[in-house]
């Protein structure tokens, strides 16, 4: 009888962007791989990314699910929808165990298993509680993730802080720490210095900027989350000619995009700020850039901050959650408050006199290379079988 396994999170991108590997490790093993999402209201990607996510699938044999999971954490009559769709592809198939992902597919993906008996993993890709940070983290979300930890049966954190947090306070049976999804480390320091000024020019002379400007970059969906607008209200702090000279651009797609512009156009920065869309040459946009800014209110490690720091990118990043697991301040790059456009100015000054360093390797990113995470996920898999 052929083994069956069910990834589920509530919305697709959560699939697509960090779980191939995991999918791929599954039917290594032996298993047969079901996904449970929603692949109608999909995340944070784009329609054309989630057309070849629901290929992939067909291609690689996984069976996909619909799940008309609601945003954030629904409301009681979608919810109650969502449960009544799990318990179906949950009677039409006996699931060794469950992988479940986000806040909301996890805790609905865990009461469905729990009432058929079916181990569970949760990965917690960030916990919405932290240290200094709102009150309304732990007041919501604590309180749920602690309950639910009684019914985990094993619970992957991504950063030192959520890893500690779930050793004291939470109450699965088993916890591992992993470091993101991983990235590819190895191959990325094969890069030559050549390339990278190549894609450096390309890029700049694609978007009209100007070879000696200086060039700063975010990578992130439009939202209030990623926080992209405490960056252009750091730049409204310094003088014009100090802006003459600098550009943002920023990569993701999302709903605050004529917020942005606005927030730009207030100070006459529109020229100089562009917003990329989704795009699929991120290292090459970061080749390109001085900076790379990571200003996330809340972070579970950040891989787009991860690539930047290992393509060589000098990174500027939130103190928030885990994106301090792999800067080193004044080595690879700064961490500040999200909440300080001033602390964030200062910083981009003290960078822009500095000459580009577009091949630095810092040996202590080894750790977040993804055979070594893929390592740790075999170790949690095989203990299912």
């Amino acid at each position: 009888m052929t083994k069956k396994v069910l990834m589920l999170a509530a919305k697709a991108n959560m699939i697509q962007q960090f779980n191939h590997r995991n999918i791929k490790i599954l039917q290594d093993l032996g298993y047969e791989v079901h996904v449970a999402t929603n692949m109608v209201d999909f995340g944070s990607m784009s329609a054309e990314e989630n057309e070849r996510f629901k290929q992939w699938m067909i291609d690689n044999n996984v069976i996909a699910h619909q799940v008309d999971f609601e945003r954030r954490m629904g409301s009681l009559k979608g919810n109650i929808r969502s449960i009544r769709q799990l318990r179906q592809i949950f009677r039409e198939n006996d699931f060794a165990f469950i992988h479940a992902h986000s806040p909301l597919g996890s805790i609905l993906g865990r009461l469905v298993a729990k009432q058929f008996k079916v181990p569970t993993i949760y990965t917690a890709h960030g916990f919405h509680f932290f240290k200094g940070g709102p009150k309304s983290g732990w007041l919501v979300f604590y309180p749920l993730e602690w309950f639910f930890s009684f019914i985990t049966d094993t619970l992957i954190t991504i950063n030192d802080e959520d890893y500690e947090l779930a050793e004291k306070h939470m109450h699965a049976k088993r916890t591992f720490k992993i470091n993101g999804i991983g990235v590819d480390v190895v191959h990325e320091w094969l890069v030559t210095e050549e390339e990278k000024k190549s894609a450096r020019q390309n890029i700049r002379r694609e978007l009209g900027i100007p070879a000696d400007a200086f060039l700063l970059s975010s990578v992130g969906e439009l939202s209030d989350r990623k926080n992209h607008r405490v960056v252009l209200e750091a730049l409204k702090l310094m003088s014009p000619d100090e802006l003459k000279h600098i550009y943002y651009v920023v990569a993701g797609t999302g709903d605050n995009g004529d917020m942005l512009y606005n927030l730009a156009k207030n100070f006459n920065f529109q020229e100089h700020f562009h917003l990329l869309g989704y795009r699929s040459d991120i290292h090459a946009i970061n080749y390109a850039s001085d900076v790379s800014i990571f200003p996330s209110l809340r972070e579970g490690l950040g891989i787009a901050g991860l690539d930047a720091t290992v393509d060589g990118t000098y990174l500027i990043g939130t103190n928030n959650g885990g994106v301090s697991d792999y800067i080193r301040d004044g080595v690879n790059g700064n961490l500040f408050s999200p909440d300080s456009p001033q602390e964030l100015s200062h910083l981009i000054k003290g960078r822009l006199q500095r000459a580009p360093t577009m091949n630095r390797r810092f040996d202590f990113l080894k750790r977040f290379d993804h055979a070594n995470v893929d390592k740790v996920m075999l170790v949690v898999y095989r203990r299912y079988e």
